[in-house]
């Protein structure tokens, strides 16, 4: 059942999308469960083994499953994640699935270099013409393996397709081992698992089949419910996208000037804003701005802060007297109840120096070139936006 909060994250995708994502986080979850079990479980069996005292190859193969599961639950978060999950369970299953196999095959070449005595159990019968004597040889463990991985595969989530493929390999892989190596063309033996994989399979299939058409219904529903706040988040996150497409490049170089910026807003849209220009061969103006509040507001203004700047930086590069006539637009066509906070540089590369105005806004700092001492710069005027005369 996914809740109505759940579907906040998924209503932001298309339908087929959102369900391949509910699937992974499902998966994120079920293997991380899976793998504790599994790693419990064989543990288990390792340890009475030792008490026991009777350790052979399958002992030792147990121990190695163990070690293997043990440490994938250590790094779980390390190897997996919601958006590869999909991709490494699939690969992780068929991997398990080859490595059980061959453990089988190779198991069964140690038995049969061992005694006869140690790899056959004989059965003496006592008969009224004398003695008969009847071998039971060991068998391959490929039925456990295609029940263990059906009833496994119940665990997980995954498409139609996906399903079929993995049980149609769990079936054929260990058919095949079966007759290649250990020439077993019995129906009979082969009967339990291939009725416990079908009904496995079925259930796997049908059930899939509803958890899609449910989900399905309970997005359409809530799509429908929450269809206008949809569109405004999507115009939301389209608005933030231009926003961010207006700042500069985040490293530049003009000249022996060299400028690293970045700008996180912490909604869709903000008020924060940073600009570098070009005046001349050896000026370069250095802008920083906040606009007051957060959202659509602060970002319509700050689009006209925006382009006041370029026009005029046209007549002059003065930092007081570019605040001067930006402070004018602001109260012009703000509703009073906003203002904005800015710093204004200019850099003369000829002349090693820089002039600039800070008008409300954080204090810059200024780092010596030749003792790297950090000094800051108090010293600032009114924010744009409080008052008509601004000095």
């Amino acid at each position: 059942m996914v809740t109505a909060f759940e579907f906040d994250k998924y209503i932001e995708n298309t339908k087929e999308e959102s369900y391949r994502l509910h699937q992974d986080e499902k998966n994120f979850s079920s293997l991380k469960t899976f793998i504790l079990i599994f790693s419990i479980v064989t543990g288990f069996i390792t340890i009475t083994t030792l008490f026991d005292g009777e350790i052979d190859f399958d002992s030792y193969v147990n121990f190695a499953y163990f070690l293997i599961s043990f440490v994938l639950r250590l790094s779980y978060r390390r190897i997996f994640s919601v958006n590869n999950i999909r991709k490494k369970l699939f690969v992780l299953l068929i991997s398990a699935l080859i490595l059980f196999l061959l453990s089988t095959i190779i198991a069964d070449f140690v038995d049969k270099e061992k005694p006869l005595t140690d790899n056959k159990t004989i059965i003496q019968e006592k008969e009224k013409d004398g003695l008969d004597i009847k071998v039971d040889t060991k068998k391959s463990d490929t039925v456990t393996i295609v029940i263990f991985f059906s009833l496994s595969l119940l665990f997980f989530r995954f498409p139609k397709n996906d399903i079929i493929q993995l049980y149609a390999l769990t079936i054929g892989l260990p058919i095949l081992t079966d007759l290649i190596f250990f020439q077993n063309f019995g129906i009979s033996s082969k009967l339990p698992m291939l009725i416990t994989s079908s009904l496995c399979f079925i259930i796997a299939y049908s059930s899939e089949t509803k958890k899609h058409k449910k989900f399905n219904r309970e997005y359409d529903v809530y799509f429908k419910r929450h269809s206008e706040t949809i569109r405004m988040k999507k115009e939301l996150d389209y608005a933030r996208e231009i926003q961010l497409s207006m700042l500069p490049e985040s490293n530049k170089t003009i000249g022996d000037l060299r400028i690293a910026a970045t700008s996180s807003p912490a909604s869709e849209v903000g008020g924060d804003y940073y600009d570098y220009f070009e005046i001349s061969e050896t000026l370069t103006g250095i802008f920083i701005c906040d606009v007051s509040g957060h959202g659509v507001a602060s970002a319509l203004l700050l689009s006209g802060l925006r382009s006041c700047m370029h026009l005029i930086l046209e007549d002059t590069t003065n930092p007081k007297e570019v605040f001067i006539k930006l402070n004018k637009m602001v109260r012009r066509t703000q509703n009073r109840k906003m203002f904005v906070t800015a710093v204004f540089a200019v850099v003369d590369s000829t002349s090693n120096k820089i002039t600039l105005f800070n008008a409300g806004h954080l204090p810059p700092y200024k780092i010596s070139g030749e003792s790297s001492e950090l000094f800051k710069i108090k010293r600032h005027g009114i924010t744009l936006g409080a008052t008509d005369n601004f000095v």
